[in-house]
């Protein structure tokens, strides 16, 4: 649960942003020893939303308390939030003067935190060698202008979960033997969630479960929003490739209705009635922990997400978090120190993690981590576009729809490009 909480705060859609090529040399070990010294005294502030910091088995908690014993010069403050408020306290930290040090980041947040100057580079203070790190990650989603804004040891690929036994029983070929002959892409995956989708008196079952149709822009290599080369939030939502996906989310949650759910996704998934489930890898825990309550009582496989037209190479949707800095924090030195043993922890629980996977499925994971196309980063500047899906899934045609939306989230990208970063004080008047 603790996980899905977590992830709940990364949701949308992205254009691929170019490598990164670094701002500069990182900081020397002695660089960094000096910069250790010059701040004792001072207090390290952290914030995780939706977060106990009172249970002492929690991966962060343990990484908290070692921090605080590896470095005693500084006093370390736990800064509690919920998804509501997070944001605020954030802005109003940051317009104070007194930006939090550390503060979970996720995929679509960025780059307008780094627009808005709400985070700062990191790679002068955190241990860039550090083999934690995934660089296509940080390359891929977490530069802006040549530098990295957040720190993560990874992404959550977008994947098909589905019943082993539904396709068996229907006759049709195991998905992944499908993906491997090169041919699971929008129109066979449509085809089969057609033919795996009844309602008659022997039962319910839907080819798909999904919450997020915003994956069928990802899938197709495409977003509502993408970047100029000035780093301008621009708005994509006459692209042919993304009327193309709005076409299939509407045969799929509307008109063929082949998409659909009773209660939730997930549940539907687990009681046999989803022939597929489309969601991230975080999912699996969950499907491996209902299998472990009866919940689950067939067997199931894991595929790449159908690659559209636009997406030849079979780029995957995924979201990703880490942890930034503030911009201008007090202790930047020791923020690294801080941000370097989160992901030495996070990257310990995830071994942990994995021996409950499948060594198949980590291969899928793993080989889909290497091509991201990141579903929720530019398009959070328009809330990940979900009221233009939400009205083409209850039946308003997609000219009448894209001609609605086109003034309101134009308001929104002019937003998010005039959005300026939170005034902050002099350097004289840090120091003093």
């Amino acid at each position: 649960m603790k996980r899905i909480l977590v992830m709940l705060l990364c949701l949308a859609m992205i254009l691929t942003l170019a490598s990164c090529v670094g701002g500069g040399e990182e900081n020397s070990g002695a660089d960094k020893e000096g910069g250790l010294a010059a701040e004792k005294g001072k207090t390290v502030s952290f914030m995780l939303p939706v977060f106990d910091y009172n249970d002492a088995e929690l991966m962060e908690n343990k990484v908290l308390k070692s921090f605080e014993e590896t470095y005693p010069d500084v006093k370390l403050e736990r800064i509690s939030a919920s998804i509501e408020n997070w944001y605020t306290k954030l802005r109003a930290a940051a317009a104070s003067g007194s930006p939090i040090d550390v503060f979970q980041d996720s995929a679509n947040n960025n780059p307008m935190y780094a627009l808005q100057g709400l985070n700062q580079p990191l790679q002068d203070y955190i241990d860039m060698e550090s083999p934690n790190l995934h660089m296509t990650t940080m390359n891929e989603v977490f530069c802006y202008n040549g530098n990295y804004h957040v720190a993560t040891t990874g992404p959550s690929v977008c994947v098909i979960y589905y019943n082993k036994d539904i396709f068996a029983d229907e006759g049709i070929e195991d998905p992944m033997e499908t993906y491997k002959a090169g041919n699971w892409n929008f129109d066979t995956f449509i085809r089969v969630a057609k033919q795996l989708t009844w309602n008659d008196s022997e039962g319910k079952c839907y080819g798909l479960a999904c919450n997020y149709p915003y994956i069928f822009f990802g899938a197709n290599a495409t977003s509502m929003v993408s970047l100029n080369e000035k780093y301008e939030y621009t708005l994509n939502i006459t692209d042919p490739n993304l009327a193309h996906s709005l076409q299939i989310i509407q045969d799929g949650w509307y008109t063929s209705k082949w998409e659909g759910w009773d209660g939730s996704p997930w549940s539907t998934f687990y009681n046999g009635n989803a022939a597929m489930l489309a969601d991230f890898q975080w999912v699996e825990e969950q499907i491996i922990e209902a299998k472990g309550y009866g919940l689950c009582d067939f067997e199931y496989g894991v595929v790449p997400m159908a690659k559209g037209p636009n997406n030849p190479d079979g780029k995957a949707p995924m979201t990703a978090y880490g942890y930034s800095m503030g911009n201008g924090c007090d202790a930047p030195y020791h923020a690294g120190k801080l941000i370097d043993m989160l992901m030495d922890g996070e990257a310990k629980q995830n071994l942990e993690y994995n021996k409950i996977i499948p060594q198949a499925h980590q291969e899928v994971y793993a080989e889909l981590a290497e091509k991201p196309f990141c579903v929720n980063s530019y398009d959070s500047a328009v809330g990940g576009a979900f009221e233009i899906c939400q009205a083409i899934g209850v039946g308003q045609s997609i000219p009448q729809a894209i001609a609605d939306f086109t003034p309101i989230y134009e308001q929104k990208v002019k937003e998010a490009n005039s959005a300026t970063a939170p005034e902050l004080p002099s350097e004289e008047a840090s120091e003093g």
